[in-house]
Order: structure tokens, then C-alpha cells, then sequence
């Protein structure tokens, strides 16, 4: 399964980076982004919740149009940890990250020039990573390779002559069992024409 969505990933990633675009006079753009992950999720299944932890990753983008854009993320989102009570001890800890690369598509509401706003959807390929340091169970971790989807919003500014300062927000799903993980993200990137 995981060579399949391996597969699937990379082979749009290629094809988006060297399709012919219309209207090729538009710029690609590499963007490099930065901020913050937290999941609401029950980590323990006592209600308790991982802290939430830094986010960081990239992107390049190619313009269809004036409006639209498309391209390929990778992030490494970590969720945090937790220390919590087994009922044996209390210094037992709970951590997870998540590494993602995904296509992606971004809608643009604005002239073009000056402040925009943007909406983003994008699904592929999350690899999430569970530990637990656990004084009964020991030490355990877990890697498996899910699909995902996510969607947000944002606004960009124009920073320079072809730099652009983007602000977004995006909410993810990831396929798991039993339950799905949510978490949203929230980041700051810098675009640079190329």
C-alpha cells in the first residue's frame, strides 16, 4: 500500500513539474514556510491532548493563470508530546510528527498586485510517526504511511519585485484506524519568483 501512494505522489508531482503550463509567462515559485501544529485529538484516551509543535517545510508552485496555482508541499509537522498518568506512574510520555508531501492546488482572489487572498486544497502521501515512553508498555513507536487530505486559507503580500510573504492556515485529515487524526497548521512563508 505504501509503494502505491508513493507512486501516486511522485508520479503527480512529476507531472506537474514538467507539464507545459498555459500561460507560461507566469512565474513558478519556491516557497519556504515555517510556524506551528496542534491536534485536538485524545492521545491517550483519557482526553489528554499532545502540546502542538513547530512546523516547517516547502513548496514550489507553477501559475495556470492568474487565479490559479499548483504545485507540491513537503512538511514536517510535529504534534508534540504529553506526559501522562498510566496509573502505575506519571512520568510517562506520548510524542508524534507527521512528514508530508502532497499535491496541491491554490486559488487566488485579487488583482494580482498588492495584498491577496487565497484558498489551498491539496491530498497525498502522510507518513506519521507515534513514540511512547510508557512505564508498563515500555518503548514503543509506530510509522505508518496514510493518505491525507487538507484545505485552508490564506493572504500574500508582495515583499519585493518577485518575493512574496504568505500567511495560511490549513486543517488536515489523515486517514488512521479507528479514528481519523485532525490537526490544524498554521505558517509563514516567503515565495520567490523564479
Amino acid at each position: 500500500m505504501k509503494r502505491i501512494y508513493l507512486a501516486v505522489v511522485f508520479g503527480a508531482v512529476a507531472a506537474m513539474a514538467f507539464a507545459p503550463v498555459a500561460g507560461a509567462s507566469q512565474p513558478s515559485t519556491l516557497e519556504v514556510n515555517g510556524g506551528y501544529a496542534k491536534s485536538s485529538d485524545d492521545a491517550t484516551g483519557n482526553g489528554d491532548k499532545l502540546s502542538g509543535g513547530l512546523s516547517f517545510g516547502g513548496a514550489y508552485w507553477r501559475s495556470a493563470s492568474p487565479t490559479v496555482s499548483w504545485g507540491a508541499e513537503l512538511s514536517y509537522d510535529s504534534m508534540g508530546n504529553i506526559k501522562y498518568d498510566n496509573g502505575i506512574t506519571t512520568n510517562n510520555e506520548a510524542s508524534a510528527h507527521i512528514l508530508r508531501i502532497n499535491p496541491a492546488l491554490r486559488f487566488n482572489f485579487g488583482r494580482g498586485v498588492g495584498p491577496n487572498f487565497y484558498a489551498q486544497v491539496g491530498a497525498g502521501f502522510y507518513n506519521v510517526t507515534a513514540k511512547l515512553d510508557d512505564s508498563f508498555f515500555g518503548n514503543l513507536q509506530n510509522t505508518d504511511a496514510k493518505f491525507g487530505f487538507n484545505g485552508g486559507a490564506g493572504i500574500t503580500m508582495p515583499v519585493g519585485e518577485k518575493a512574496r510573504l504568505n500567511f495560511n492556515g490549513l486543517y488536515h485529515n489523515v486517514t488512521m484506524n479507528p479514528n481519523n487524526l485532525n490537526y490544524l497548521q498554521f505558517r509563514v512563508g516567503v515565495g520567490l519568483g523564479i
